[in-house]
């Protein structure tokens, strides 16, 4: 299971962040374990961050796959639109602010942008499956990473910034099975190892990996006795 966070820094660059982002989030309607769910970003730049995401968001189209003009095509099916809507609307009952989306139309589901989303909020706490984003500010480093990690599953996460030594540090201490510096949470190369962490860890896949789940290993073991020798 997935509910990837993506930290964006003061010194990122926020128009790439913010194209990255709204790309991880709502590519496949949503529908992707290492898309992009929660976005932490530092309260200097949060408002700028913010507005640019929310206005990029209400751009998209979300319509039948087949018309080239479309940018969200339909989730797997109505009953799932329907339950996701029912998901942000309990979020916003909750204590959540709705920005944009969150409207149903058969499968159709409009990408919706929630701020404000109490950590003990199921669309906080757990994986959405669905073009579902949370933004949320952050006031130092170190808190950024405590609430990228707060939460049980992991697969991939992601931070934007211009410091070297900050990148190195996020991907030491990211409870992540892999970690994008300078792209949202939804970048995979198939040879790429690929699984979870913590209650998300089933192994890994990637090249390397699928020939070990195609081979038969063998141990030999041989208690050699040598000759005495007198």
């Amino acid at each position: 299971g997935g509910n990837a966070p993506v930290i964006v820094m003061d010194d990122a660059d926020l128009d790439e962040a913010v194209t990255s982002c709204v790309s991880g989030a709502f590519w496949a309607a949503g529908q992707n374990c290492i898309g992009t769910q929660r976005i932490l970003i530092a309260a200097q730049v949060y408002e700028r961050f913010r507005d640019a995401f929310v206005a990029r968001t209400k751009l998209l189209r979300a319509g039948d796959p087949l018309d080239e003009r479309t940018d969200v095509g339909p989730m797997i099916t109505q009953q799932a639109a329907a339950a996701t809507r029912a998901k942000v609307d309990t979020a916003v009952a909750e204590g959540a602010r709705l920005l944009c989306g969150n409207t149903a139309t058969g499968a159709l589901y409009t990408p919706a942008v929630l701020e404000d989303v109490p950590p003990t909020c199921s669309i906080w706490q757990e994986e959405v499956f669905a073009p579902v984003v949370v933004l949320q500010p952050f006031t130092s480093f170190e808190d950024a990473i405590e609430q990228a990690n707060a939460i049980d599953y992991s697969l991939h996460a992601g931070i934007f910034t211009s410091r070297l030594d900050r990148a190195l540090t996020a991907a030491r201490h990211l409870e992540a099975g892999g970690v994008m510096i300078n792209d949202s949470s939804d970048y995979r190369l198939d040879a790429m190892p690929f699984g979870g962490y913590k209650y998300g860890s089933m192994g890994r896949e990637g090249v390397r990996f699928a020939f070990e789940d195609m081979t038969q290993p063998k141990v030999v073991c041989i208690n050699h006795i040598s000759d005495v020798v007198h």
